[in-house]
């Protein structure tokens, strides 16, 4: 992070957290600056400290949600678990085989790709079930598709929603579910970063880290309400034609 102005850091802080909930990917996103303007890559110490910014600000959105101790929540946290399994597996798979280079195409093609499928979702779900009648199998059948999350582009939200709107579920409960199994899946990737020997290399600024850190949190918790009172009145559509002008935008800069 000491490579990067104050200035840098608050625009990737806030790049963090209006694309981290959306389904417009934003590993994709926190890679367009640097290689579109030549600015220095953000470090492993940044994308923990905004990652652990959303984290809190989705537990914090959610508060009143899981403060409910009753069966019906415990089963929720069952299958948010069980919906997480195949992404741990992908991750690590992928890690074993060497870190993967994306490289604008592959991003373009990417967000045009999962974009069409998220606007298939939408306009072929029946769009009429709550996460509480969601089962184990329906549960791992999303998480199993949000491990294409891997490809930078595609977006963890984007396609953990374009599987639950196939599997039937309101657009609201699919943005729902897929908000809440940001947790484990953010979770996991901070303490799976600490185990990264380059964070010890990495000197800290204790404003920028602050900077970071508090500027996502607050972008992050408005951005959640923002998006799901957008799609009760917009839906997804609006996110598709922005993903696919972005591809094509990105194609052209080839």
């Amino acid at each position: 992070m000491n490579e990067l102005s104050l200035f840098q850091v608050i625009v990737l802080s806030l790049i963090q957290a209006f694309t981290e909930f959306l389904p417009i990917s934003s590993s994709a996103h926190l890679l367009l600056p640097n290689k579109l303007f030549g600015w220095p890559d953000q470090g492993l110490f940044f994308d923990i400290v905004v990652h652990l910014a959303t984290l809190l600000a989705v537990l914090i959105y959610f508060r009143h949600y899981f403060l409910k101790l009753d069966f019906y929540i415990s089963k929720t946290f069952f299958l948010i678990v069980l919906a997480t399994v195949p992404i741990v597996f992908i991750v690590l798979l992928f890690e074993s085989l060497g870190n993967t280079r994306w490289t604008l195409r592959t991003i373009a093609l990417a967000n045009i790709f999962f974009a069409v499928i998220l606007l298939i979702a939408d306009k072929v779900s029946t769009q009429d079930k709550h996460i509480k009648k969601m089962s184990s199998f329906q549960a791992l059948t999303i998480g199993f598709v949000q491990a294409f999350s891997v490809i930078s582009g595609a977006s963890r939200s984007g396609t953990a929603i374009s599987a639950a709107l196939i599997l039937g579920f309101s657009r609201r409960e699919a943005a729902r579910f897929a908000l809440m199994l940001s947790i484990p899946t953010i979770l996991g990737a901070v303490l799976y970063s600490f185990l990264d020997y380059r964070l010890l290399a990495e000197d800290v600024i204790i404003l920028y880290t602050f900077s970071a850190f508090l500027v996502t949190f607050i972008a992050s918790y408005f951005s959640i309400s923002i998006f799901l009172k957008l799609i009760n009145t917009l839906g997804y559509t609006p996110f598709v034609i922005y993903r696919v002008l972005l591809g094509v935008l990105l194609l052209c800069l080839i």
